[in-house]
């Protein structure tokens, strides 16, 4: 049997341990989404830390229907092995050369956002839901706001629909009193280094079609993935059906 002085080794080694843990997964969090990847300050200031307003995020970037960008939705092949994203639909929010991350938009939990941000005023008079946005960094808050106009502290994703990570164009939103279906809130996000999705996309774990606002904000979330599986299941029969036609030069007539 182990005496007092081996007793407390083994708990110091237990805590150098976890310690070891908790720092390499800092480490892998913060290699998803680099510096240049989010807006300055962003990695220290999104809710529910109270710090200055984060700068608004890049414009869209050219859309092609076939690859990854930001405003396009990911959606989970049915043969997709990862058990935190099956059956997911992932709008992407970010996009370039230092990687990519997006919002898992169809997996809301119990938890009323007032909850998560107690230090909000007036969110208590709401019954606004937190979703579950992604594994990376459960603890941060991000919104997506539906809006004719581009609020505050806040980035274009696509159309009209913009996301913000500050805790001051949140309070200006629920004091200007906007409905629930201009509103999402998301713990966390999905975040893939670079190349990273690019290949889970060429693996076939992800169809890719244009977002649309009605999904996000209007849909049951449970028929949301059945939904854009469908449509973009058709689409990829439909791209694989047509023929490619040559161009052939016309024969002079006489």
């Amino acid at each position: 049997m182990s005496g007092p002085t081996g007793y407390k080794r083994s708990i110091r080694k237990t805590r150098l341990t976890v310690v070891a843990v908790i720092a390499a997964a800092l480490v892998v969090a913060a290699a998803i989404l680099t510096v240049e990847s989010l807006p300055a300050g962003a990695q220290n200031g999104l809710l529910p830390v109270r710090k200055p307003d984060a700068p608004a995020w890049p414009e869209p970037d050219p859309l092609n229907d076939s690859l990854p960008a930001k405003g396009k939705f990911l959606v989970a092949s049915n043969t997709l092995g990862d058990p935190r994203f099956q059956e997911t639909v992932v709008l992407l929010i970010s996009y370039n050369d230092d990687g990519a991350a997006g919002l898992i938009i169809n997996r809301p939990t119990k938890v009323p956002i007032a909850d998560m941000l107690p230090d909000v005023r007036d969110l208590k008079r709401r019954a606004d839901i937190v979703y579950y946005g992604g594994p990376v960094e459960n603890n941060r808050i991000l919104m997506l706001i539906r809006s004719g106009e581009k609020p505050e502290d806040s980035g274009r994703v696509f159309g009209n629909v913009y996301v913000s990570m500050s805790e001051n164009t949140l309070e200006r939103m629920i004091g200007a009193k906007k409905p629930e279906k201009e509103l999402r809130f998301y713990a966390g996000y999905a975040g893939w280094l670079p190349g990273q999705l690019d290949g889970e996309v060429s693996r076939g774990d992800w169809h890719i079609i244009q977002a649309d606002v009605g999904s996000i904000f209007d849909k049951k979330s449970s028929d949301i993935w059945k939904e854009l599986f469908r449509r973009a299941s058709a689409i990829q029969v439909l791209n694989q059906s047509e023929p490619d036609f040559a161009l052939v030069p016309e024969t002079p007539t006489s």
